[in-house]
């Protein structure tokens, strides 16, 4: 899920009607406004405000120059205006429309992979329009949650407080569709960061919205000392009410160690089959634990998913959890096994019965730890690992092998290699200052484009010109032209299979007649 800046949004209007709520919301959201020629903005501000003729061809113009954008008119509009325009949804930028009126505010583009969702709530938020978001992960969610807590609460105490709420409810933060709270609670660090840690939207309701509650509700309690604060005489409550339709509390506002949570649960058209809240599942029961992380993992997840099985899918970087999360929703979790125990506590409260191993061929540690545990408790382990052995045969005098990276030092110095080009991760870089002061060894890495990467390298002592950030999957063509843009006399690699791209850093390397340095497993 792409994260929107706030200094990344465009907000475009095409009539006065929609004029003052353009404003509103790219004043509240430090957007850029743009407006059609002749619609004359009540107060600038400080906004930079745009101007065009036509609304198609100025989009064309804009489209990829923002990580937002959120029209204020009709829907059809805005589809006939960006269907020219989109790519992929890794690719193009979130859309939300929101009606003149103010009334629904439409998730219209790249709702998970671009940051649409998490716009729509943003638009949501400063408006009061209802958020509407269709994709099905989030719309098979039945309940919404509502916090309150003091200026400066902690996420730790906050998603604390989300989780026990949820067990006094009956669920888990798995069925949560998403947070509530007040207007006043926009900048609350700790909350904005139980969100995330809980991987929830949040919405903040407007006051407003909650003294209308308070006017329809009669007999919903009141607090006084909350009044007094901040002017409405209840958050949790009402934020959970009216961040769902047509909504019941079934968790009444509880303080938790200072947090306040309530839960509502969406009561939707009748006849609709809404999944209830799954019980722990019962030991026997079949689930799968997927170890991914990898290409094997996704395949094998979607495998999975079309067989209809139960399985959970693991991965140990926060970067591929959000990918499997976007793949797989719930089935995705974060974990790390380093030890037997941690693999056991995880089988034993998921009722793990069977292991299908997709790990990266050179996780060396969860490999043997996984087939241990499965051999103690009697489980099925079925390894799906990469092959990395190869299927043909490189008749290439350049091309030579050592077992670790430590030996990559040497064969370098021994090689009388200037510019290698390391292609083996951002974990491993302790050979970058033997090698600049052994042999005045100028080191290139290509790391993934993700800010542990980029300092892993800079503390590794890479100059900063050096490091190639880059997502793969790189073609033959693709890593030659690195190898001759940098001037590389040595390509090093790992011996990572069909799956990791390793054929084509081998072509490469014989297309532009450099060392090749393969590291075995």
């Amino acid at each position: 899920m792409r994260v929107i800046n706030t200094m990344d949004i465009a907000v475009f209007c095409i009539t006065q009607n929609g004029a003052a709520l353009a404003q509103k919301i790219a004043a509240e959201s430090k957007a850029d406004l743009h407006v059609k020629s002749g619609v004359i903005p009540l107060n600038k501000g400080r906004m930079k405000v745009h101007t065009f003729d036509s609304l198609s061809a100025h989009t064309a113009e804009v489209f990829n120059q923002y990580g937002g954008l959120v029209f204020v008119m009709s829907l059809g509009i805005v589809n006939r205006v960006i269907a020219p325009l989109m790519k992929s949804k890794l690719e193009d930028p979130a859309v939300v429309t929101i009606d003149e009126a103010g009334r629904f505010t439409i998730s219209t583009l790249s709702g998970h992979e671009g940051g649409a969702n998490a716009l729509t709530y943003l638009v949501s938020s400063i408006t009061g329009a209802q958020p509407v978001v269709t994709t099905a992960t989030d719309s098979l969610r039945i309940y919404t949650c509502g916090v309150g807590c003091v200026k400066g609460a902690k996420k730790e105490a906050i998603t604390a407080a989300i989780t026990e709420g949820c067990k006094k409810a009956g669920i888990t933060t798995d069925n949560l569709r998403l947070l509530a709270s007040a207007w006043v609670k926009k900048d609350e660090q700790g909350l904005i960061d139980a969100a995330a840690a809980l991987h929830l939207y949040i919405r903040f309701i407007p006051k407003w919205m909650i003294d209308m509650y308070y006017e329809t509700n009669t007999t919903a309690a009141k607090s006084d000392m909350v009044f007094r604060s901040i002017g409405v005489y209840g958050v949790s409550e009402p934020s959970a009410a009216l961040s769902g339709s047509s909504s019941t509390i079934v968790l009444p506002k509880t303080i938790f160690d200072g947090i306040t949570i309530a839960i509502a649960r969406e009561t939707l058209f009748p006849g609709h089959a809404v999944p209830e809240p799954e019980p722990p599942p019962a030991a026997g029961s079949g689930h799968i634990l997927v170890l991914g992380g990898t290409t094997e993992g996704v395949n094998m997840g979607y495998e999975l998913l079309h067989d209809g099985q139960d399985f959970l899918v693991t991965c140990v970087t926060e970067y591929g959890f959000n990918l499997f999360k976007e793949k797989f929703g719930d089935r995705a979790v974060l974990e790390n096994f380093t030890t037997p125990d941690s693999l056991k506590r995880f089988i034993k409260k998921h009722a793990i019965t069977k292991i299908i191993d997709c790990t990266h061929p050179y996780a060396e540690l969860i490999t043997p730890l996984a087939k241990a545990v499965a051999t103690e408790l009697k489980l099925v382990y079925e390894s799906k690992v990469r092959d990395t052995e190869f299927d043909n045969e490189f008749n290439y005098d350049k091309l030579c092998y050592v077992s670790s990276l430590p030996q990559v030092i040497d064969k370098i110095l021994a090689l009388k290699v200037k510019r290698p080009l390391f292609t083996t991760g951002s974990k491993e870089l302790g050979f970058v200052r033997p090698l600049a002061q052994k042999g005045g060894v100028e080191v290139f890495v290509r790391v993934l484009p993700f800010e542990h990467s980029i300092k892993s390298a800079l503390e590794a002592d890479v100059n900063a010109a050096n490091i190639i950030a880059m997502q793969g999957p790189f073609t033959t063509e693709l890593n030659a032209a690195t190898i001759r843009q940098f001037a590389i006399d040595c390509l090093v690699t790992k011996k990572t299979g069909k799956e990791g791209g390793f054929y084509e850093k081998v072509n490469a390397a014989i297309d532009c007649g450099v060392h090749l340095i393969v590291v075995e497993r």
